[in-house]
C-alpha cells in the first residue's frame, strides 16, 4: 500500500512534542502592554469581534468550551493588534516603523513579510493618509488541539474593513485573511498567511487590490528526505514489527520546489546491518523502522530526515476521511488477490479502491515494479488534491492533519508534521518525479527477490546529492 501518502497527510499518532522556542522580538517603546493592547496615540479604535471558534482535536471526544476560551481571546487580541499596528497609525508609518507589524510574526513569515508590505498594511500610502476609520473587523478561528487536548496550530480566517481618509478624499480598504498562528515564547505569532486586499494608493490616493501569501519550507531550507513505510501488518499484528508492504523515500528540494518519490522494491536483496542479506522488507519485522531507516541509508547514501508508518486500514481510513483522492488508473485492473477491479481512466478512489489499486500486482505490467510505480501515483494524485483544498485556506489542512494524526505512527513531532502539510502545499506536482528502483527478479537462497541494478545505483547517487533526480 502507498505508504507515501502519508507524508502527505502529515501528522503523527505520537504525542507532540513542545515546538522549538524562538527568541522574543527585543523591547521597544511601541510594544504591547500588559494587557496586550498597543498604545497608537490618537489612532481610531478597533474592536475585533470573535464570531466563531471551532476546534479539532487529534484525540476524539468532545471538547469543553473552557479549553478554547483563554487561547481564542488570546489570538483574537494578537490579530486586532496586528490590524492596529498595519493601518491604525499612520503618522508612524512615515517615519518607516515597522518594528510593531513585524512583532506579530515570526521566522521566516517575519522577514517575508518585509517584501509583502504594500498588502499587509497601508506602505507607501501612509504618508497621505490622515486616519483610517475601521467600519468592520471580524475573525473566526479553527484550533488544532494534539492529543492532551492543548491548542497546537490556530487557523484564522479574518475580514477588516477601513476607510482611508485623505484631506477631503476617502478611499476603501479590505483585507480578507487567512492566518496560521503558532504559540512561541508565550506569544501566538503568525508563521503562514495568505492575504487578498485592497489598500490605497499613494497617487491620487486610488486604492489597488492585491494578493500575497507565505508558508514556510519543511523544516527548513535544505533538501528534506522522508522514508515513507506500508506495514503488511494483519489485524492481530503489531504494524511496527511485521514486514514491511511498500518502501518510498520522499525527497524534496524547497529551494528549486522539485521532489522525488522513489519505490524500493519490497523483495530487494540487500544487507541488513547486524542480520546479514535479505529480502529489505525483512527489516522493518527485525528491528522496527530504525533498523529499515538503517538499511535504505546505507543502501542508497540517502540521508534519512525522519520516518513515517502506516498499515492497511490505516492507510484505507485516511483515505475515507479526506472523501477519496483523484487518481488517473492507468490500465484496467482485475486482480482477485488485491480485491481490485477498476476501469482505465480519471476516477476518484475510495479507501478500499485505493488501497486495492495500491497493492495490485498480478494484473500490473512489471508486477511488483508497477505496483510500486502506482503507488507513487496515488501519492502525486493526493498532492495535487491537497495543494487544491489548500488553495481555499489552511483550515482545509486540518482533515488531512486528523485523519494521519490517528493512523500514524512517525519519529516526527505532531507540530513539525503540520509544518510539513504546509510546506506541501507550495510544491507543484508537475515538477515531483515518479520514479521506482530498478531491477531483475531472481532466486537467491531459495527465496524470490528482486537483484538491484547499476541504473539503480546510479539513480540513489544522483537522489543522495540534493533530493531531486537529473531529467
Amino acid at each position: 500500500m502507498p505508504a507515501a501518502l502519508v507524508a502527505l497527510v502529515a501528522t503523527a499518532s505520537c504525542t507532540a512534542r513542545a515546538p522549538k522556542a524562538e527568541p522574543e522580538p527585543e523591547a521597544t517603546e511601541s510594544a504591547t502592554g500588559s494587557d496586550g493592547a498597543i498604545d497608537l496615540g490618537h489612532a481610531a479604535d478597533l474592536d475585533l469581534r470573535l464570531v466563531n471558534v471551532v476546534a479539532s482535536p487529534v484525540r476524539k471526544g468532545r471538547v469543553p468550551p473552557r479549553t478554547l476560551a483563554e487561547p481564542a481571546e488570546a489570538v483574537r487580541r494578537a490579530i486586532e493588534n496586528l490590524y492596529r499596528a498595519a493601518f491604525l497609525a499612520p503618522e508612524r508609518w512615515e517615519d518607516g516603523d515597522y518594528t510593531e507589524l513585524f512583532s506579530h510574526f515570526s521566522g521566516a513569515a517575519r522577514e517575508r513579510a518585509e517584501d509583502d508590505l504594500n498588502i499587509l498594511t497601508l506602505g507607501p500610502a501612509a504618508a497621505e493618509v490622515d486616519e483610517v476609520d475601521p467600519t468592520r473587523a471580524i475573525v473566526k478561528l479553527r484550533f488544532l488541539l494534539d492529543q492532551r487536548r492543548h491548542p497546537l496550530v490556530a487557523l484564522a480566517e479574518a475580514e477588516f474593513d477601513a476607510t482611508a481618509v485623505s484631506g477631503d478624499a476617502e478611499s476603501p480598504i479590505t483585507h480578507r485573511a487567512h492566518y496560521v498562528l503558532r504559540k512561541l515564547n508565550g506569544a501566538w505569532r503568525v508563521v503562514s498567511y495568505k492575504v487578498r486586499g485592497r489598500v490605497p494608493r499613494p497617487e491620487q490616493g486610488q486604492a489597488e487590490t492585491g494578493e500575497v501569501s507565505f508558508a514556510p519550507g519543511p523544516l527548513g531550507a535544505d533538501p528534506m528526505s522522508i522514508l515513507v513505510i506500508g506495514s503488511d501488518a494483519r489485524p492481530h499484528q503489531s504494524m511496527l514489527r511485521t514486514r514491511a508492504d511498500s518502501i518510498h523515500i520522499v525527497a524534496v528540494d524547497p529551494r528549486t520546489g522539485r521532489g522525488t518519490v522513489l519505490g524500493i522494491p519490497r523483495d530487494s536483496w540487500v544487507p541488513i546491518p547486524g542480520w546479514g542479506s535479505d529480502k529489505i522488507n525483512a527489516a522493518l519485522a527485525r528491528g522496527g523502522a530504525p533498523l529499515l531507516v538503517d538499511t535504505v541509508e546505507r543502501l542508497t547514501g540517502v540521508r534519512i530526515d525522519s520516518y513515517v508508518l502506516t498499515g492497511f486500514r490505516g492507510f484505507q481510513d485516511m483515505v475515507d476521511a479526506i472523501g477519496g483522492i483523484p487518481v488517473t488508473v492507468p490500465y484496467p485492473i482485475v486482480d482477485a488477490f488485491a480485491h481490485a477491479r477498476l476501469r482505465k481512466g480519471p476516477q476518484r478512489l475510495n479507501g478500499a479502491n485505493a488501497l486495492a489499486f495500491s497493492r495490485a500486482r498480478h494484473a500490473v505490467p512489471g508486477g511488483d515494479f508497477g505496483r510500486s510505480l502506482n503507488q507513487g501515483r496515488v501519492l502525486i494524485a493526493a498532492l495535487s488534491l491537497l495543494r487544491d483544498q489548500a488553495n481555499r485556506g489552511p483550515a482545509a489542512l486540518v482533515p488531512w492533519v486528523i485523519a494521519g494524526a490517528r493512523n500514524v505512527h512517525s519519529d516526527l513531532a505532531l507540530a513539525d508534521l503540520f509544518g510539513l502539510a504546509l510546506a506541501a502545499t507550495t510544491f507543484d506536482a508537475g515538477k515531483v518525479r515518479n520514479v521506482v528502483a530498478s531491477g531483475h527478479t531472481g532466486t537467491i537462497a531459495g527465496k524470490s527477490v528482486v537483484v538491484l541494478d547499476s541504473r539503480a545505483r546510479a539513480t540513489f547517487r544522483d537522489l543522495a546529492r540534493d533530493g531531486v533526480l537529473n531529467p
